[in-house]
């Protein structure tokens, strides 16, 4: 099935960038910047059509301030980064460029020789950024909602944050979670509200444009959003391809097999993919090391490997990229990484079309190809197509794909505690971990932190509206209730710090092991039970661990140890999966109806792992029940199996559950999200 190209118009407009004539979106951007000094600016536009070019231009020559432009991938992040660095030279600009992670702070902090934090390394950067009228950090969305929450160890880096940042740019923002993005705009909110921030231009870049979203910035917020689209009211001169034409096939394949499939029809995907550089985006760690191990041993090409496991470099060629999620949002190939070929598993609209959007920039005289391994409904709908249009492609995928159901009741029932949090850390300096300590260890309140004492009520009050706006009114919860909802923290349940804490971490926290990868010699961390199941591996103490590895990657160890619950030396990953379980103590939340639990703490519980190698030495996981054990887990009961739940309550594939005695366990931030799911189940069968 032929799908056709994507063009669009060009306008006679003043040229964005050397000769060339601009599109509509980066007229009416480059229009809203050089007049607003104020504004909540969406620019929507295809793949490949040059939304970064629609801010980054006016940015590199000054006049958006100090920017902080966030992507949701680290591997995004980089990639971004070399594009405006490459952009400022071409422009001859001196506006600074720096790309910051966690890890990349740690690296400038110890430059530094002196002692000083990551906060402080951020604060100084921001600082020298504001007097030198402009500068663009490129970073990820947890180092901003970090620093704007004051989880770093520096009290001024939230109020340097607000006062030196002018511009905040969220890349590809229809990928956020209705909980992210909810925070989001809640910041936002009271930042504006306060009238004192200099945070006061907020642009979103998005392929896609969403209705809910441009209604809660005008109906909440307050102000009418800007929308950049491919149209402009100047006159059209031509149209430009900037999506190719695509012969696509689509398979019938299941999420998380397709890898599988690939090697065990190696040859029929050598023969599709024969002449072509390809991209092959998968939906596992496991698949694609899978996959890309089979290609080295078995084919003499040049194999690139992106997940979480092995990064290689995607800057240099290659003749098939084998990814997962890490390469499938906003990666740019092009020159000698220009893509041809994708092969790729597509289960929902959004995966599908982000997927499918790698094939970009368009070159004359080449042909484009693309293998789809999709559910059978959709595999059927397409097999009596012989050409359409995008948007007729994208129509046929919403009628026979399924996104991951989006539970608005997680605003109400738990989203509201995360917000409350912010307004009293940022009003009385006390947060979560401060409220606890207060109530079991009797410490007194700290005298200095917050906002000054003459307008604290003021700035409490204004939260309280703004929780409710935001959160409350649509769950049908009168102001009145509102309010009891929302007492001091150190006032709250145990139960309910848990559930704040929980939520802390930007994109939920998660059980997780350090790693050190023999052959490829990465270190990092990764989930537990994922390598639990997959990794040919050592469980050994921390000492052990930073005796293993070189002597220039201890230093680089150290930097994720904090960050996890043991430590592991990986050989390989393994054929055949470990079954990986959960045992422990009967806990309270086991005895209550399922329509009544509510997710909290559990202490007792440990990993059982059951290998199918009957010569395999059994793991030592006495360390690591231990660290569990003290922690506690964080999860919410069903009482069904993790397999007959999720068909039960319409959970995604992505959310893991663990077998628990006659049931299963979701663990962080899924138990919250599992349990909007359960209520909402129960919510629909009430109603008449």
């Amino acid at each position: 099935m032929i799908v056709e190209g994507l063009s669009i118009p060009r306008y006679d407009a003043e040229p964005l960038l050397d000769s060339f004539l601009p599109y509509g979106h980066q007229v009416v951007a480059r229009e809203s910047i050089r007049n607003h000094d104020e504004f909540f600016l969406f620019v929507t536009a295809p793949t490949g059509s040059g939304k970064t070019d629609s801010w980054a231009i006016p940015a590199l020559f000054g006049n958006l301030g100090v920017v902080m432009a966030l992507y949701p991938t680290n591997a995004l992040a980089e990639d971004q980064f070399r594009t405006l660095s490459s952009l400022r030279n071409h422009l001859g600009s001196q506006t600074p460029v720096e790309f910051v992670t966690s890890k990349t702070l740690g690296i400038m902090r110890d430059k530094a020789g002196m002692r000083m934090t990551r906060g402080d390394i951020l604060e100084d950067l921001l600082r020298s950024m504001y007097r030198a009228g402009s500068g663009i950090v490129v970073t990820n969305p947890d180092i901003f909602i970090y620093a704007i929450k004051n989880y770093y160890y520096n009290k001024y880096l939230s109020s340097a944050l607000k006062s030196f940042v002018t511009t905040v740019v969220f890349d590809e923002f229809h990928l956020y979670d209705l909980r992210q993005r909810d925070l989001i705009l809640f910041i936002l909110h009271d930042l504006l509200s306060s009238g004192s921030a200099g945070m006061q231009k907020f642009i979103f870049l998005s392929a896609t444009p969403e209705p809910s979203l441009l209604e809660k910035v005008r109906d909440v917020i307050g102000v009418q959003p800007i929308v950049a689209d491919i149209f402009c009211g100047q006159p059209v001169v031509d149209e430009r391809l900037i999506l190719p034409e695509v012969d696509i096939d689509f398979q019938h394949g299941k999420r998380f097999r397709v890898g599988e499939s690939i090697v065990a029809h190696l040859g029929d995907f050598l023969e599709f993919r024969e002449g072509f550089r390809t991209a092959v985006i998968l939906d596992s760690a496991i698949e694609v090391e899978r996959v890309s191990e089979t290609l080295r041993n078995q084919t003499d090409l040049e194999i690139c490997e992106v997940s979480g496991f092995r990064k290689d470099p995607i800057d240099e060629p290659f003749d098939i990229l084998v990814g997962n999620k890490a390469v499938e949002v906003g990666i740019d190939f092009k020159g000698d990484t220009a893509i041809q070929c994708l092969v790729f598993s597509g289960n929902t609209v959004s995966e599908f079309l982000q997927r499918f959007g790698r094939l970009r920039n368009p070159q004359p005289d080449v042909r484009y190809r693309a293998l789809c391994y999709a559910p059978a409904g959709v595999v059927q709908h397409f097999s009596g197509y012989e050409r359409m249009s995008r948007q007729e492609l994208e129509d046929g995928l919403r009628r026979t794909m399924q996104d991951p159901r989006v539970f608005e009741n997680f605003r109400w029932r738990y989203g509201y505690l995360e917000a409350w949090e912010y307004i009293c850390r940022n009003a009385t300096g006390i947060g979560a971990r401060e409220a606890r300590a207060i109530k079991h260890r009797h410490t007194f309140p700290p005298l200095q932190g917050g906002v000054p004492q003459d307008i604290r009520s003021r700035y409490i009050d204004r939260g309280l509206s703004l929780v409710y706006l935001h959160y409350l009114k649509d769950g049908g919860i009168n102001p009145r209730e509102a309010w009891r909802l929302l007492p001091k923290l150190e006032k709250m349940s145990d139960a309910c710090l848990d559930i704040i804490e929980e939520l802390g971490n930007f994109r939920g926290s998660e059980l997780s092991l350090a790693y050190y990868q023999v052959r490829t010699g990465n270190i990092g961390t990764y989930n537990l039970f994922f390598l639990l199941r997959w990794a040919d591996l050592e469980l050994v103490d921390r000492r052990t661990f930073l005796r293993r590895i070189p002597g220039e990657k201890v230093r680089e160890a150290k930097e994720v140890l904090d960050r996890a619950l043991g430590c592991a030396i990986i050989h390989r990953m393994k054929d055949r999966p470990r079954r990986v379980s959960l045992d422990g103590a009967w806990f309270p939340q086991m005895d209550e109806a399922e329509a009544s639990r509510k997710p909290a703490k559990a202490l007792g519980i440990r990993p059982v792992v059951r290998s199918q190698d009957q010569d395999e030495r059994p793991l030592n996981l006495v360390d690591v029940s231990r660290e569990i054990g003290k922690q506690g887990l964080f999860c919410r009961y069903l009482s069904h199996s993790g397999f007959i739940s999720k068909r039960l309550y319409d959970i995604d594939d992505y959310t893991f559950l663990m077998n628990f005695k006659d049931g299963s366990l979701a663990l962080g931030i899924d138990a919250l999200y599992v349990d909007c799911a359960v209520h909402d189940l129960y919510q629909r069968r009430e109603v008449p």
